[in-house]
C-alpha cells in the first residue's frame, strides 16, 4: 500500500498541468519560469528559441539546486499555459499577464528573464581571433499574490570556442548559473 501511495504521489506530481503539483505539495510555494524576453531579435539558431532554451535552462538549474524548498512547475505545464493565453514575449513585461499566466499554471511566484545581450562571433577576424560569445541576461521574481517583481538579478559571462549554437547555448548557461543562489534566497523568503 505504501509503495501505491507513492506511486501516486508521483504520478501527481508529474501531470501535466502544474495544479496538480501545487496539490501534491502544499508545504512547498510553486514556482514557474516564463520563456524569456529579448528586446531585439536573437536571430535564427539550430535546435529553435534561445528565449524558450534560457527559460528551459535555468528552470532545470533551480530543480537540481531547490533542494525540495520549493516546486518548480514543469516547462512544458508552463508553455502550455502560455499558449492557452496567447502569450507574447512581451507579455513579460505586463503584470496582470504574468499574474493571469501564475494562475493558470498554479504557481505562487514566477521567474522571468531577459536577454538583454548576446554576440556570437565566428572567429576568423583579421586579427585571427576565436570564435567567442558573450551575454548579460537580467532575471526577476514576479510574486502572484502581491503583484510585484520582489528581486532582480543581473549577470553576464563569455565563451570560446564551438558553433554558433553550442556557443549561444553554454554562454547563457553560464550567465544565468550565477543568478540561482540569488533566486533561491529570494524564493525562500517570499511567503
Amino acid at each position: 500500500m505504501r509503495h501505491v501511495m507513492t506511486a501516486l504521489v508521483i504520478a501527481l506530481m508529474c501531470a501535466p498541468g502544474s495544479r496538480a503539483l501545487a496539490a501534491a505539495t502544499p508545504s512547498v510555494p510553486v514556482v514557474g519560469v516564463v520563456d524569456f524576453y529579448a528586446a531585439t531579435s536573437l536571430g535564427s539558431f539550430e535546435g529553435g528559441s534561445l528565449e524558450r532554451f534560457a527559460a528551459d535552462d535555468l528552470s532545470g538549474q533551480l530543480v537540481r539546486a531547490g533542494g525540495g524548498q520549493m516546486a518548480v512547475a514543469p516547462r512544458r505545464s508552463v508553455r502550455q499555459a502560455e499558449a492557452s493565453l496567447g502569450w507574447r514575449t512581451d507579455d513579460a513585461l505586463r503584470f496582470d499577464r504574468l499574474r493571469a499566466l501564475a494562475r493558470a499554471t498554479g504557481a505562487d511566484q514566477l521567474v522571468v528573464g531577459w536577454i538583454t545581450l548576446l554576440t556570437v562571433d565566428g572567429g576568423g577576424s583579421d586579427e585571427g581571433g576565436p570564435p567567442a560569445a558573450e551575454a548579460s541576461v537580467v532575471v526577476q521574481v514576479f510574486d502572484a499574490a502581491s503583484g510585484q517583481i520582489v528581486t532582480s538579478v543581473s549577470a553576464k559571462a563569455s565563451t570560446l570556442l564551438g558553433t554558433r549554437t553550442v556557443m549561444a547555448e553554454r554562454t547563457l548557461h553560464a550567465a544565468l548559473s550565477p543568478t540561482v543562489a540569488a533566486l533561491l534566497v529570494t524564493l525562500a523568503r517570499v511567503p
